[in-house]
């Protein structure tokens, strides 16, 4: 029985002085040792591979929206991997996700508002210093050359920096600048048996704006960028397993432009409408859906993010069963051997 009291006592005191004992050195050190030890453990398994066609959410949200990052997807078969854009916050998702970003192949832009192009120089960044064999190239529309040669020499100094303090063997200066190809419509280029197709996004006054389509043995997605649905978006996603698009949600940006208008946010209301005729409505999409034999459809760059599960549920009205909203660190699996869509949720 003494023993017992014991036991129960000593744990009283643990658990009523956890916060007291984690102030104490000697327990600081022993849960950095652990927590520092995992981490490691985990870097050094590396990325989980598989044979499928897997699509990543690195940033799912707009300008208007809160706690997700920016425009992002990430592409990857066994021997490709790409991003479609880079907004902010991205960076830090394709870290949390363990993405392979010592194998990445290049950045495709989709066009060069702010949210799908701040953080190429983090992406380039972490690339470089995981070990990428070769420069990344960024491809993109017309002015992608303009926007990559500034992004350089933006941060020349930055990567003298880096190289001077841990040495050309390990970060070699030539890794670091940034290359750029400029694409059109197309076909854009073949790698083995990927396939990458940029179509024309309507996006005005920005012109041009691109989407893209991947086909990798037999399974394919499309990413939108931002866009209205068009003829050329129906023409792309014929065929596709899988359709990543922007979406408006019409009701929830009317309601918060008239809103900011009546408490006397003029700017702000006009700024918000206009986001309105340049982004796919949830409607659009949900008639596209129904035009086209994709198979499923995934909302994401969200106009705005819902916040909260009313507007979640406005966000999602009409939506049939093969549509779904998308959010940060959600991945997607089409498998080669067959026809499933394995839906991962954060």
């Amino acid at each position: 029985m003494k023993k017992v009291i014991i036991v129960i006592l000593t744990l009283v005191v643990v658990v009523g002085g956890g916060r007291a004992l984690l102030k104490l050195p000697v327990v600081q050190d022993i849960a950095l040792d652990r927590g520092t030890a995992a981490i490691a453990q985990r870097a050094s398994e590396g990325f989980s591979e598989s044979n499928s066609l897997r699509i990543f959410v690195c940033g799912s949200a707009s300008p208007l929206g809160m706690g997700q990052a920016q425009a992002c997807i990430a592409i990857v078969t066994p021997e490709h991997f790409y991003l479609i854009d880079s907004g902010a916050g991205s960076t830090d998702n394709i870290n949390r996700m363990g993405l392979p970003t010592e194998r990445l192949q290049g950045v495709l832009l989709t066009h060069f508002h702010s949210d799908h192009i701040a953080e190429i120089y983090e992406v380039n960044l972490g690339s470089w210093v995981s070990g990428r064999p070769s420069p990344l190239t960024v491809f993109g529309p017309t002015g992608v050359d303009e926007v990559i040669d500034g992004v350089n020499a933006s941060y020349r100094l930055d990567r003298i920096y880096r190289t001077g303090h841990h040495g050309e063997a390990l970060l070699a200066p030539e890794l670091g600048v940034l290359a750029h190809k400029t694409i059109a419509p197309g076909v854009i280029f073949e790698d083995g048996d990927l396939k990458i197709t940029a179509y024309v996004s309507e996006h005005p006054p920005i012109e041009p704006a691109v989407g893209y389509r991947f086909d990798y043995k037999g399974r394919s997605v499309v990413v939108s960028g931002d866009s209205n649905v068009n003829g050329d978006t129906l023409e792309i996603v014929d065929g596709a397993d899988l359709l990543l698009h922007d979406a408006l949600s019409l009701p929830t940006v009317t309601a918060l432009s008239k809103a900011m208008g009546t408490a006397g946010l003029s700017r702000q209301s006009k700024i918000v409408s206009d986001v309105i005729d340049y982004h796919a409505s949830t409607d659009s999409l949900i008639e596209l859906g129904e035009q086209s034999n994709v198979d499923m459809v995934a909302f994401y760059h969200l106009v705005p993010v819902p916040l909260n599960t009313v507007l979640e549920d406005v966000f999602k009205r009409g939506m049939p069963d093969n549509f779904l909203l998308a959010e940060d660190l959600m991945s997607f699996e089409l498998p080669i051997d067959n026809d499933e869509i394995v839906v991962n949720s954060p």
